[in-house]
């Protein structure tokens, strides 16, 4: 009897313990930290793998380029090029660490449909990637020693983050990228980056995003200036921190505002004569730096200076619109999501044609800015 109870006992145990059965050693991955893809000439595609060196980061003072690798290999699809790759590691890449996913303007213009329906299926990528798009080759952006001394997939992961010190441009998520691919109605947008050569012989190269990248869905259409992503960010409520420069009309000096807080809110109208939207924008600001002309000081008109606010951000909304509206036909303000939910039977019978509809669309837009800190006097270095 005792017997009989060990050997259940034994069984229970055994059918309750868990294991490691889909363990992978740490020494035998190459932790991905950046992806870049393009095609060859011969329509190869091309994987650019930025793998983190661990051994160099516990080095008392390692050389920046030590500290990762760069892989390359070709092949007929995505999948193909990849496995090519762990050919030339020699270990088996790990893809839940990258940070950024870069891909060249040659294959965007063709369409990243199919590059992101594989990233999705593996089941190790996750959908914060950050995601660019660039003019140059991925290994060239990838292999760029910064003086931080960080990997320069991190430096991207950070320039992403810190995006609305200026908000003149935007940098998308893969998930966003996925919503998008998937979605025929949705259009898309992500920041362009550059490398830029070293500003003296001390220094090293940089990154620098330059453009807002504007996609047709999954294609690569064109590209939004630094006026027209800050108009972009405002209408999209991706609007953070940044400054807002424009040289008063009565005195000439130059004012930067600094945007604290601002909200957008688009309301869909459908009338006898077509589809329109009314955007209405609030925004609160400081005076944060005013540059006088001839270096002569007064107190600053407030109301003046807020009027003028207005009527410059309505500018910035309008430019970027128009980009949309006359250059693009693209709705990559995604407008379409406030007018299915205010119409949803009227947009069933629009939306396959959603982008000639909306770039006939009436735009109005109405801006209340208001200005804080105004204890302005006339001494110097003050505002």
């Amino acid at each position: 009897m005792k017997r009989v109870k060990l050997a259940i006992l034994i069984i229970i145990v055994t059918l309750l313990t868990t294991a490691c059965w889909s363990r992978r050693e740490i020494e035998n991955l190459g932790f991905v930290l950046g992806l870049g893809v393009s095609k060859t000439e011969t329509g190869l595609f091309s994987i650019v793998a930025q793998v983190a060196n661990p051994g160099f980061f516990v080095a008392e003072a390692p050389e920046q380029r030590d500290i990762y690798t760069i892989l390359k290999a070709e092949g007929l699809t995505v999948f193909d090029a990849l496995r090519n790759l762990s050919m030339i590691s020699g270990r088996r890449l790990y893809l839940s660490h990258i940070k950024a996913l870069v891909i060249n303007e040659s294959i965007a213009k063709e369409g990243i449909g199919e590059i992101i329906g594989f990233l999705v299926q593996d089941m190790e990528v996750r959908l914060e990637i950050d995601v660019f798009v660039t003019k140059q080759a991925p290994e060239e952006i990838f292999d760029t020693p910064n003086t931080l001394g960080l990997i320069p997939a991190l430096v991207m992961e950070i320039m992403a983050v810190n995006y609305g010190a200026s908000s003149k441009v935007y940098v998308a998520e893969l998930h966003e990228t996925v919503e998008a691919v998937n979605n025929p109605v949705i259009n898309y947008v992500t920041g362009l980056l550059e490398k830029l050569p070293a500003p003296s012989e001390n220094e090293k190269a940089m990154f620098h995003l330059t453009q807002i990248a504007v996609f047709d869905n999954d294609r690569l259409a064109g590209y939004l200036g630094f006026e027209e992503g800050q108009g972009f960010n405002f209408i999209t409520n991706n609007f953070k921190n940044a400054v807002i420069v424009f040289e008063s009309k009565s005195s000439g000096d130059l004012l930067s505002i600094e945007v604290l807080e601002s909200t957008a809110k688009v309301k869909p109208k459908l009338t006898d004569t077509g589809v329109g939207f009314d955007i209405k924008l609030k925004v609160r600001a400081n005076v944060a730096e005013r540059v006088p002309k001839d270096h002569t000081y007064w107190e600053l008109d407030i109301e003046e200076a807020t009027l003028q606010l207005n009527s410059v951000l309505e500018e910035k909304m309008a430019l970027a619109m128009k980009a949309a509206q006359n250059q693009y036909q693209i709705d990559f303000f995604n407008l379409s999501r406030y007018f299915y939910r205010a119409y949803p039977a009227e947009f069933k019978e629009l939306k396959d044609d959603w982008n000639k509809v909306f770039s006939k669309a009436e735009i109005n837009y109405e801006v209340e800015s208001t200005l804080l800190h105004s204890a302005l006097n006339q001494n110097r270095g003050r505002i």
